[in-house]
């Protein structure tokens, strides 16, 4: 949440800036360039961001241009800040190292039509694995079977 706020105050720190045009000639792209620098650095400052001036490159960018800027860099930022979220919170795949005769006996069970699952086998096969050791190396094997060459 702490990089959303970064992202607005950022952004209206962008749209103060509309009001500074001159009558240069405009670049727009090199303002947005700027201007996503700006925002980059804003954000990782949170808290302690300062208040920016209009950088020089967006002169002559007319005050509807920057505000449109404004509002793709402000929506790159958030589609970042969510993407980052994302993969923090995903769990890493991990797979399990299992004997030979464990995978093919979980092998046999998942092609196996009956629907009676032999559990006193599996263990005797696959040792001492927890149910969740059990339950990844049964994905692992589903996965591997299921993937196409």
């Amino acid at each position: 949440m702490r990089t959303y706020t970064a992202i607005a105050a950022a952004v209206i720190t962008l749209l103060a800036l509309t009001g500074c045009s001159s009558d240069t000639k405009a670049d727009p792209a090199a303002c947005k360039a700027v201007l996503a620098k700006q925002l980059a650095e804003a954000v990782a400052a949170g808290d302690k961001a300062k208040q920016g001036k209009r950088p020089p490159a967006c002169n002559g960018v007319d005050d509807k241009t920057l505000e449109r800027i404004a509002g793709e860099l402000a929506t790159e930022q958030a589609g970042k800040a969510v993407e980052d979220a994302i993969e923090s919170a995903a769990p890493e795949a991990t797979t399990v190292p299992i004997s030979d005769e464990c995978h093919a006996w979980i092998k046999a069970e998942l092609l196996d039509t009956s629907d009676d699952i032999d559990a006193a086998a599996g263990s005797a096969v696959c040792g001492d694995l927890s149910d969740a050791e059990m339950d990844q190396a049964i994905e692992d094997v589903t996965n591997e079977l299921t993937a196409t060459p």
